[in-house]
């Protein structure tokens, strides 16, 4: 349950033990014991209309003028109104049992004596319905209600509305935007921004200082790394061993590609790179990526529709394949089966590379793209890398303005999906 839900809620709640309240002080203090004082009255006079009638020469004459004096209608009966319980008030007055119904009118009732000693009853109807202000009240609580209930949905907006915004700052910087800020101000929600601010500035500045001395280390880097490759040549045609001129060769390229793949990094982040968009064969694109990794023995199935091709920049697609076939080849069994798709859906392509080996974990399925994450069983200098693949795949999505998500499959494996728009963006301002 949401914090709006909770306090819309708890405002409703109050508000209806406030009408509660009301609505029994209403009754029980003021209109209950009026109505009985009003009944107790029209009974007494109910009552003495009877004994005016049985004295006169004419009942029934003498009936119709008091009742037309009073404005009140009546009629005699044989027998009483039919009661209903809880609904029916019985009196003993002056001998009499009298019968007071609630509802439309408010009958009363009053037994009467003829003349040759039949007895009946005269019912007389008031023109006022004593029910009618409790029913007044009654709606004018609910109509209450119902305003208290619009008044704190707009009151919970209004007073969530700078949580909302400060939980949209946090959600955004989390998601990379790191030059979003909170409105500021002098009340609380806006000192809460202001604090914020300063915490996204500080977090902002770590964060490109990181960045710009990753890229200046690996730039920097790239140096030595020419002069080591140069040195075992030399080593080399001087008839050094050459077993361990191979292992320092080998060596000396993965550190190489771990130097460019943080290079290429660092200039995707700082959005110093400009794409170059041309249409790309994915068939080729494929071929190529295929000739550069190691698939062992597993089983490779191809299935992309013909003449698919996507909008991008080709270099680094290539890179995101694969990097994205590599990972596949890497922690999946030596007999599995690898499988590339890939589809055009109205402005946006495709390109999904799965698997059916074991998969990864429910939870860590978001922090795949995360830098130098691995997952813990897979953590051992066999299977290679520093989980910076996956993290240059997002980049590179990222800077075509598409996006890149996995998902284990039903069957089991892991699926990698690359979704690239129709018209990437151009390259960013010099």
């Amino acid at each position: 349950m949401t914090l709006r839900t909770r306090v819309f809620l708890l405002l409703v709640g109050l508000v209806l033990v406030m009408l509660v309240a009301v609505w029994t002080m209403a009754t029980g203090g003021v209109l209950r014991p009026l109505m009985n004082r009003v009944v107790r009255e029209r009974v007494e006079l109910a009552v003495s209309i009877a004994e005016q009638v049985e004295d006169a020469e004419d009942p029934r004459e003498r009936f119709e003028e008091l009742t037309e004096r009073l404005e009140v209608r009546g009629h005699f009966a044989p027998t009483p109104p039919p009661q209903v319980p809880k609904r029916t008030q019985t009196f003993h007055l002056r001998g009499r049992e009298v019968l007071a119904f609630r509802g439309p009118g408010s009958p009363i009732a009053v037994p009467v004596q003829g003349r040759r000693g039949r007895q009946g009853w005269m019912v007389l109807v008031f023109p006022s319905d004593l029910d009618a202000p409790a029913r007044r009240v009654g709606l004018g609580l609910l109509v209450l209600a119902l305003g208290g209930v619009g008044a704190g949905f707009v009151v919970v907006q209004w007073m969530l509305r700078p949580l909302e915004v400060a939980s949209e700052a946090m959600a955004r910087v989390a998601d990379g935007d790191l030059g979003h800020r909170a409105p500021a101000g002098s009340d609380a929600a806006g000192r809460m921004g202001g604090t914020f601010n300063r915490m996204a500035d500080r977090v902002q500045g770590l964060i490109t200082g990181q960045r710009e001395l990753m890229a200046a280390v690996s730039h920097e880097l790239r140096t030595p790394l020419s002069r080591m490759r140069l040195q075992a040549e030399l080593l080399r045609e001087a008839g050094a061993d050459p077993v361990r001129l191979d292992a320092l060769e080998k060596d000396i390229a993965d550190v190489d590609a771990l130097v460019e793949e943080l290079l290429e990094s660092a200039r995707l982040d700082q959005g110093f790179i400009a794409l170059r968009i041309a249409p790309v064969d994915m068939a080729a694109l494929a071929a190529e990526a295929l000739g550069s990794v190691d698939l062992g023995d597993r089983e490779l199935r191809l299935d992309l529709p013909p003449g698919f091709a996507v909008q991008a920049d080709a270099r680094r697609l290539l890179r995101v394949l694969t990097n994205l076939l590599s990972n596949a080849a890497r922690y999946t069994p030596a007999d599995a089966t690898i499988h590339i798709t890939g589809q055009t859906l109205g402005e946006e392509s495709t390109l999904e590379v799965a698997d059916n080996g074991p998969g990864v974990p429910p939870e860590a399925l978001d922090r795949l793209f995360d830098p130098f994450f691995r997952i813990e069983s897979s953590r051992s200098r066999r299977t290679g890398g520093l989980g910076l693949g996956l993290m240059l795949c997002r980049q590179i999505a990222e800077a075509h303005g598409g996006r890149i998500v996995a998902r284990n499959r039903e069957g089991g494996g892991l699926a990698l999906r690359l979704t690239l728009p129709a018209h990437p963006p151009g390259p960013p301002p010099t």
